[in-house]
């Protein structure tokens, strides 16, 4: 049954798609024909070269279009399958456990207009965790945090279950943010969404080419900053994120705050590849901070090893839930 199962991790800016023997990873991008909005042209970084079309990201944190974004998973989907139908074919797509029932009805609704034969919702949190391969059977406890473009989340898992989870509105993009403001304000440079996100990226150089517009004049401006400057002027957003994480260790029991101290705190998502991002935050909380080696993947390399026959849920008991498009839990009515 694996062989006819796909599991999915949509993105803001990325989205993972993954079975038995496939792998997709392309951009979360629509593109649209401008003289009808109702026809797609391409989707994924393919969207992204057709510079005449309108360019569409259906998901912002959770989903805001189900039919753009169904559209794109089903593209996608058939691209890895190698398949022209998704008939038998089922769905486990990764959401937050928290997520509102918007959230969940929008999710089941992207399987059902995709074409999927059914659609399960599984831990998106505790996936991550498995997929970075944290010991979520330890007894000591286990922080894992996950920096998404616009949701950052936080588990804590111990003896194969979950002790502690968390969710914040806001994830790597307040940093592109930050840094398009501080060009604004002390440069007088605009520059755009894309081109602070690469500049976040490339804080490992001493000195980084930023390319923007003057703001009173309209030419094109390049830059030469120091890193030092752009990391100092993302210092209130690093401070959040380790204000959230110190609201997720106050929660917890003592002992399993004690435990974090040997366990330490490990990153995921793509946030988490920014440069010096767990130094700081070790320095911000006093704990070990670590980056996934699969940060980027490691939602969807968990729900790949969660749905696999050696993956026993018997050990480790709270390590997924499934929603069926019919209002089912585990075989009961909801």
């Amino acid at each position: 049954m694996f062989g006819f199962t796909v599991a999915a991790d949509i993105g803001s800016s990325e989205t993972r798609l993954a079975s038995r023997t496939g792998f997709v990873r392309d951009e979360t991008r629509v593109a649209l024909d401008p003289d009808d909005s109702n026809r797609v042209l391409a989707v994924g970084a393919e969207a992204g070269r057709l510079l005449s079309a309108n360019s569409i990201y259906p998901v912002r944190g959770s989903i805001a279009n189900v039919t753009l974004t169904a559209v794109l998973l089903r593209r996608f989907a058939l691209s890895m399958l190698k398949r022209r139908s998704l008939a038998g074919v089922s769905l486990r797509l990764a959401l937050p456990p928290e997520a509102s029932s918007t959230e969940i009805s929008a999710a089941l609704g992207v399987g059902r207009e995709a074409g999927f034969a059914d659609t399960g919702l599984m831990d998106g949190a505790l996936a991550g965790a498995v997929g970075a391969g944290v010991d979520v059977s330890s007894p000591e406890a286990n922080l894992t945090v996950n920096i998404g473009r616009d949701r950052t989340s936080a588990v804590v898992t111990a003896n194969g279950g979950v002790v502690s989870r968390a969710c914040a509105p806001f994830g790597s993009s307040a940093f592109d943010s930050r840094i398009q403001a501080h060009f604004a304000v002390e440069r007088g440079m605009l520059v755009s969404f894309y081109a602070a996100e690469k500049v976040k990226k490339e804080l490992r150089s001493p000195l980084v080419r930023v390319h923007g517009r003057d703001s009173s004049t309209g030419q094109p401006l390049m830059r030469a900053v120091k890193s030092r400057e752009l990391s100092e002027a993302a210092e209130p957003v690093m401070k959040r994120l380790a204000a959230f994480i110190t609201g997720v260790i106050g929660e917890l029991h003592p002992d399993a705050a004690a435990d974090l101290l040997d366990t330490g705190i490990t990153l995921i998502g793509g946030g988490a590849n920014m440069y010096l991002l767990p130094e700081s935050l070790e320095r911000l909380l006093g704990i070990g901070v670590r980056r996934s080696g699969c940060a980027e993947s490691a939602v969807i390399l968990g729900l790949r090893r969660m749905m696999s026959p050696s993956f026993d849920p018997d050990k480790k008991p709270e390590i997924g839930f499934f929603r069926s498009p019919r209002g089912m839990i585990n075989g009961q009515s909801i």
